[in-house]
């Protein structure tokens, strides 16, 4: 059986810094992961301000819940999950120091060839790689995408026997890190969380849930996105508005890559500035992406 290859990321990394800095429109997820994955791998300075407030302790506190080492990320396509799984580790490493943070990436193959016992043991043997492949004083994240894949809910009538065994030993790995002296944390990654085992589920420190932008997000992500282009009062909320007439919610990957992208690209080929009247042109042109349902069907 071939052994399996995570891929490894190792943070800091200026690159995905800009990378985490261009995620707009989310900022309060990049704060509430940031301080999740912190109170997960920086015992030294929680135990810091445990000392200070709480000199006593907190034992239940500090026995269960500090021990969840657990993050779920999930919600629509091109709303941000993979982006900032992937780019957090740089900002987190500022917060904690400069300490080396590894991010560790599951392959797309995880469950295998599909042989009995195979997806079980690839899980056991992904967690044992991304333990031992942490040098002393380093920290890891191991991501795992497309969760759903593999935690899907032991009660759905689908579910084989491979599927239980496999969510099983996720389950036994994700309570193991609580057990062992390993700074380690776990981001599942999913379209699809309602699939996902409520065991699973419970075990989270932290569920969140990316959407797509609201009407005032939208403005703020057309502003940032298109910075530098003239735009006259007003203009923003009529891009919006545009934006909103559509069927369905542009996602935020609509804006930041397809229509700006689009529009550059119109300009570009006219030899005009990037307008107003560029942007509202492609937006009319460009329809939002389709949602993924819960069968994956979009």
């Amino acid at each position: 059986m071939e052994a399996i290859k995570l891929k490894e990321y190792r943070h800091p990394d200026k690159s995905y810094q800009k990378k985490f800095d261009a995620l707009i429109g989310i900022d309060e997820h990049k704060s509430n992961l940031l301080f999740a994955l912190r109170s997960i791998l920086d015992e030294k300075n929680l135990h810091g301000w445990l000392k200070k407030y709480h000199p006593k302790g907190l034992p239940y506190i500090e026995n269960s819940v500090l021990k969840d080492s657990l993050v779920i990320l999930s919600g629509d396509v091109g709303c941000g999950k993979t982006e900032i799984a992937h780019s957090i580790a740089t900002p987190l490493s500022k917060l904690m120091g400069g300490e080396t943070i590894v991010v560790f990436e599951t392959p797309s193959n995880i469950r295998g060839a599909g042989f009995v016992g195979q997806l079980p043991s690839r899980i056991t043997e992904a967690f044992d790689v991304a333990k031992k492949s942490l040098k002393k004083g380093e920290f890891g994240i191991l991501l795992i995408d497309e969760a759903d894949d593999i935690a899907t809910s032991r009660d759905q009538m689908q579910a084989h026997h491979e599927d239980r065994t496999g969510v099983n030993a996720l389950i036994k790995e994700i309570d193991q890190l609580q057990r062992e002296d390993v700074k380690l944390a776990t981001v599942l990654i999913t379209n699809r969380p309602n699939a996902l085992d409520p065991a699973v589920v419970r075990r989270a420190s932290l569920h969140l849930k990316f959407e797509r932008p609201t009407e005032e997000i939208l403005a703020s992500v057309i502003e940032r996105v298109f910075e530098g282009v003239k735009l006259e009062n007003g203009t923003v909320k009529e891009l919006v508005d545009l934006c909103l007439s559509k069927k369905l919610r542009y996602s935020y990957s609509d804006i930041t890559k397809r229509i700006a992208k689009q529009s550059l690209a119109l300009a570009w080929r006219r030899e005009v500035a990037l307008s107003k009247e560029i942007i509202s042109e492609v937006i009319k042109q460009t329809e939002p992406s389709p949602y993924i349902t819960e069968n994956n069907k979009i």
